[in-house]
């Protein structure tokens, strides 16, 4: 076999390969509601507490849970923790909520809260989150990170 066979060779088969990958063979993942009513349930999992500035970690067990609203792409997320009392709240978090891949991400910053998380498609959950403490005149950052699954 020569060079310039070998080359013609090599062009046609990277030619082929180009215009195979090139197929239109991407799914399309349709659901059969919205992202807020999937995604809506509790879960049990552990909280990790960081004080900003400090070393200061906290793990604690608890709860999330996500409530679907009447509003498109819109829920609420409450969390409960014996040992973290301040993420006991009787104000839930509004966050926008979308479908993503199989799962779900979800976010917002509302008042004291800054969140962040996502649901994969084995209904594992992890979400970050910053709130604001106020004790007195002083008030203290906190860093959360709760991980956990769907119950």
């Amino acid at each position: 076999m020569t060079i310039k066979n070998l080359y013609t060779f090599m062009v046609v088969f990277l030619l082929g390969a180009g215009i195979a990958a090139c197929s239109d063979d991407d799914s399309n993942i349709t659901y059969s509601s919205t992202a807020e009513t999937d995604a809506q349930g509790s879960f049990n999992g552990t909280f990790i507490r960081v004080q900003v500035g400090t070393t200061d970690t906290l793990t604690a067990t608890g709860t999330l849970v996500i409530t679907a609203t009447d509003t498109l792409n819109r829920a609420y997320i409450s969390f409960t923790s014996d040992e973290l009392t301040e993420l006991t709240t009787s104000n839930p978090i509004p966050v926008n909520i979308a479908h993503a891949d199989q799962g779900f991400m979800f976010y917002n910053k509302s008042g004291d809260y800054a969140v962040v998380g996502r649901i994969n498609d084995s209904q594992a959950i992890r979400t970050t989150f910053t709130k604001a403490v106020r004790s007195g005149r002083s008030t203290r950052r906190y860093n959360y990170e709760f991980t956990g699954m769907r119950n």
